[in-house]
């Protein structure tokens, strides 16, 4: 039997304290990236399929989601071997940071001429590689450059992204804004103003680790029982999390008939509403555990609670769907995205089988995001075409999806 993989960070090779303002433009630089595809997921993209294809927009947002996630999935592994041959040396992984910035500001322009499904599709497959190679370089600064004793702790406020992406889509994209242009260039801009900073932090920045990086392309990873189970249990958590976030629009509309029970209000501004509630409760409760998770040393736990939490948010919605009881339940969903999120980062940083091909192996566990983006519009297809339209069917499923997840992470064995 194959002895088990050493830890990514053993504590002879651990990483100096980093200081508050690293943190600071750390986190900036995670919400800018969020800020470049979860307004785009939740509100942007539904929006654009809905103007090209009244019709059958849902099937357009299915297929354009499902061929972005498969890019999305293969263009985080290669920027992760990429951003590996690249960390030696000063600065680093910010080459590829600043290529996927500009790569993904021009993207954006593809998606705003887009006015068919085919034209859609392409801007998104594009858009997905350039956010890849922006993103997979900024998640390896985590192993990169932050000691075990901190990671919680940094995680918690890199896990940020999320929710303060989530509240930017609900109040700038979904209710201050009502042009696409507007939306866009909004995006595009915070996205930049993020960003850009902590490359430049980053481009003064000497290597922490001189280690040259093993062969190129492997899925050695998964051979580690402890990766494989935190791979398992992410795309689970993150089927569940996709499936909320891209039906959560057509799910007032139809379920819930948010049009007749709020007639003064855009659908969309309902949404962002109860992202914004939603986001609020994120935050709080991933900052709590972050900490939490470093002061007591024990991740698995609070991330079985958080994906519990999640579970039970969608499934409210799939027996309670008429108003005001989704709102309450998103609430309910967004605190179980903020444990689960923040501390399943923290631990994934620590069970990597190898800190100098972290971003290669991190690109892997990505895998696990962008497949969930894969399987959630399949699965919605599915459950679509077997119940005639009933979205009801689908956060159901969610919940169940995320109850194997959140019980899988107690597999890990590395980890308290």
């Amino acid at each position: 039997m194959m002895p088990p993989l050493p830890s990514a960070t053993p504590p002879e090779l651990d990483p100096p304290p980093v200081s508050g303002s690293f943190v600071f433009a750390y986190t900036a630089a995670q919400i800018g990236a969020f800020i470049g595809f979860i307004p785009l997921l939740t509100l942007l993209l539904p929006l654009k399929a809905a103007a090209i294809a009244p019709a059958g927009k849902a099937e357009l947002l299915a297929l354009v989601a499902l061929w972005g996630a498969v890019t999305a999935g293969l263009a985080n592994v290669l920027a992760g071997v990429l951003s590996d041959r690249a960390r030696q040396g000063v600065g680093g992984r910010w080459r590829w940071m600043v290529t996927g910035l500009v790569a993904t500001v021009a993207s954006y322009g593809l998606i705003a001429i887009a006015r068919t499904p085919w034209a859609l599709l392409m801007a998104v497959v594009v858009l997905q590689i350039s956010l890849n190679l922006m993103l997979n370089p900024l998640a390896a600064v985590l192993p990169d450059e932050i000691p075990d004793r901190q990671k919680g702790v940094v995680s918690g406020f890199a896990g940020l992204a999320y929710p303060v992406a989530s509240l930017f889509g609900a109040l700038v994209i979904g209710i201050t804004l009502s042009t696409e242009l507007a939306r866009l260039w909004a995006v595009v801009g915070a996205m930049t103003m993020l960003v850009l900073p902590f490359i430049l932090v980053m481009r003064r920045r000497r290597a922490t680790s001189l280690v040259p990086p093993s062969p190129a392309w492997s899925w050695v990873a998964l051979k580690d029982h402890d990766f494989r189970m935190a791979f398992l249990s992410r795309l689970l958590v993150q089927t569940a999390v996709a499936m909320n976030v891209l039906y959560l629009l057509f799910f007032l509309q139809r379920e819930t008939g948010i049009a007749s029970v709020l007639p003064d209000q855009r659908p969309e501004a309902v949404v962002g509403w109860i992202l914004a509630a939603s986001t609020a409760a994120a935050i709080l409760a991933g900052l709590w555990a972050g900490m939490a998770s470093d002061r007591s040393g024990r991740r698995r736990e609070l991330i079985f609670a958080g994906g519990l939490c999640l579970a039970a948010g969608a499934l409210l919605m799939a027996v309670r769907p008429q108003w005001p009881a989704p709102a309450l339940a998103q609430i309910v969903f967004g605190i179980g995205v903020g444990i689960y999120g923040v501390v399943d980062t923290a631990l994934i940083a620590q069970v990597l089988p190898s800190r100098s091909n972290a971003g290669r192996d991190l690109g892997l566990m990505n895998v696990a995001t962008t497949a969930a983006q894969v399987l959630a519009p399949l699965l919605a297809l599915g459950a679509l075409q077997l119940v005639g339209q009933d979205l009801r069917l689908l956060f159901a499923l969610s919940g169940l999806i995320a109850i194997g997840g959140a019980t899988t992470i107690l597999a890990v064995k590395r980890v308290r």
